[in-house]
């Protein structure tokens, strides 16, 4: 690989990272925390055929159920979340690129969501995605949650188990 091939690695690498920890994570909480428009910023980096399967949840396919879940969902579930992802590992290979991703996340679960949980409370576990670029720019294809805790904070890490699926 040449240098301007290294260069460009580098480049798509930060701009995947960019992607996650901007367009999802600070997106996603600021809307959970009831930003208005937070969230289209996010939306924005969607691809038309993205697919959205977390853990304990219906898979979302195409953009307009995936936004749904994210623009509705969440904030239906949460009232605050504070996503932390780390360890990531990414694959480009040209227009296309893999990443995975630790999460750790406190949140607050609203009264009556679908999760049955209720508080003060931790999501934590795994993210496995698939990038394109578009037009020049990185957007999600696929975000799979593999939650290994998704529970108030009273059951800590007692239940923890970690998946390698959601199937």
């Amino acid at each position: 690989m040449d240098l301007e091939q290294r260069l460009q690695q580098i480049e798509d690498r930060e701009a995947i990272r960019a992607l996650k920890h901007h367009y999802y994570c600070h997106c996603v909480d600021r809307a959970v925390a009831g930003e208005a428009g937070a969230i289209e910023q996010t939306l924005s980096r969607f691809t038309d055929d993205i697919v959205a399967d977390f853990t304990g949840f219906p898979v979302a396919e195409g953009k307009a159920a995936v936004s749904a879940f994210f623009a509705q969902g969440v904030p239906a579930f949460l009232s605050y979340s504070q996503h932390r992802v780390c360890n990531d590992v990414i694959e480009i290979d040209g227009d296309t690129a893999t990443g995975r991703w630790y999460v750790d996340c406190p949140v607050v679960f609203r009264d009556g969501n679908p999760t049955g949980n209720s508080g003060p409370g931790f999501i934590g576990g795994r993210y496995e995605e698939r990038y394109r670029r578009e037009g020049g720019v990185w957007k999600f294809a696929r975000i799979v949650a593999l939650l290994d805790v998704n529970a108030e904070f009273q059951f800590n890490w007692t239940q923890a188990r970690q998946r390698f699926d959601n199937r």
